[in-house]
């Protein structure tokens, strides 16, 4: 029952915003003719579902309030109640007349408001309200990464050690033959550095015709992008598998992303396993990593999966502390492709289906969610930082 009320809680907050953002998009003709509001409204009910899964109890019990008052608010001071009766049209893709639709609306908020005023009224018969002081107390005893790690015996140590300094000795070495290459090869570094500022600069059309310059071998820098964005490059995913829809098709470039999505999730999660963490927090952040060992925590062998279907979640992030647990590489391997099937057939669909200001639109609010996982990691840093400066100036 908990699990419901928080689906249906975060989901009608979902709604809500939806509402709010289709009503700010009136303030501008051009936006309004060029920008999907049915779009809009299904990015952001499934922006609220996804929270509804991966959170545990309701943190923010009047959000939905506070949103719906702010489109309630704009609606009156412009006049334009009426557009949403049409909004939920467009929506629904009705075609009766906006006089019908009007008391579907009204009857379906006032039960809305209802079931959630319900939710909000009884929230401490489903969960225990903490004071800022008991929720940093547990915080500090959540269960982290290290704690999923099997207990080894002596001779499993010392075997774990020596495959690590193999693997380590084969990564220095490629990382050293990559960097060799890439300072001595003018072509390489020239190519490289021009791909990265392609896609650094947001912009799928660019993107596409960054890629369809290469030709028959779209294909190969397709694929090497999405590897190397998987390790460490800081390239947005979803732009490569929205130009991949573009120029191939969408099915055609749903299976280019995710083959090539799968097979930088799989170097990931070796890197992880040979290394070991120290290495993986250099490649990404202390902060990041222990952001991922909350979802270890609470899913458990489900992480993976729960993860991948989450937009804001790093895929990245997950395949290395996957890779830092005892889990089977197949069972990752196996998640993984279940769990992001579902984003990569999205992403190409949209890519291959939707243009102009739609596909902006598409691109700008996943660009949002990945900033707030950005903003997220930095503040977990800056946070863990002044941690172990307190420390040591306790210490002293």
């Amino acid at each position: 029952m908990r699990k419901l009320r928080l689906l249906f809680y975060y989901t009608s907050t979902g709604i809500a915003l939806g509402f709010l953002i289709d009503m700010l998009l009136f303030f501008s003709v051009a936006y309004e003719m060029m920008v999907g509001l049915g779009l809009v409204m299904y990015i952001f009910t499934s922006f609220g579902l996804m929270v509804g899964i991966a959170k545990k109890r309701l943190d923010w019990k009047y959000s939905f309030y506070i949103i719906e008052l702010a489109a309630l608010l704009i609606a009156l001071l412009t006049g334009r109640l009426q557009q949403f009766f049409y909004i939920t049209k467009e929506t629904l893709l009705l075609t009766n007349p906006v006089s019908q639709v009007r008391p579907i609306f009204i009857i379906f908020a006032i039960i809305v408001n209802l079931i959630n005023l319900y939710i909000v009224v009884t929230v401490a018969k489903y969960q225990k309200e903490y004071t800022k002081e008991e929720r940093k107390a547990l915080k500090e005893k959540e269960l982290k990464l290290k704690d999923l790690r099997q207990e080894l015996d002596e001779e499993q140590i010392a075997k774990v050690k020596k495959n690590r300094r193999i693997g380590r000795m084969i990564a220095i070495a490629g990382i050293g033959i990559f960097m060799l290459c890439y300072f001595t090869i003018p072509s390489l570094h020239n190519s490289l550095n021009e791909a990265f500022g392609t896609i650094s600069k947001l912009d799928t059309a660019v993107v596409i015709d960054y890629l369809r310059s290469f030709g028959k071998l779209a294909i190969v820098v397709s694929f090497t992008l999405m590897v190397l964005q998987s390790i460490a490059a800081p390239i947005p995913a979803f732009l490569i598998t929205l130009s991949n829809a573009a120029i191939f098709g969408w099915w055609q470039g749903a299976i280019l992303s995710w083959s090539s999505a799968m097979t930088g999730a799989a170097l990931c999660f070796f890197i992880a396993r040979v290394l070991g963490r120290d290495a993986v927090e250099k490649l990404t952040s202390k902060g990041a990593m222990e952001s991922i060992d909350v979802f270890f925590e609470r899913y458990g062998k489900y992480t993976i999966v729960i993860c991948r279907l989450l937009p804001f979640v790093s895929f990245d992030f997950v395949s290395y502390a996957a890779g830092l647990t005892n889990m089977k590489f197949w069972a990752f391997f196996i998640a993984t492709g279940l769990g992001q099937l579902p984003a990569t057939i999205v992403y190409s669909y949209v890519g291959g289906t939707l243009t102009g200001g739609a596909q902006k639109l598409f691109v700008g609010l996943l660009t949002l969610f990945a900033l707030s996982i950005l903003i997220g990691i930095a503040k977990k840093v800056y946070n863990d930082k002044r941690k172990g400066d307190k420390k040591e100036v306790t210490e002293a």
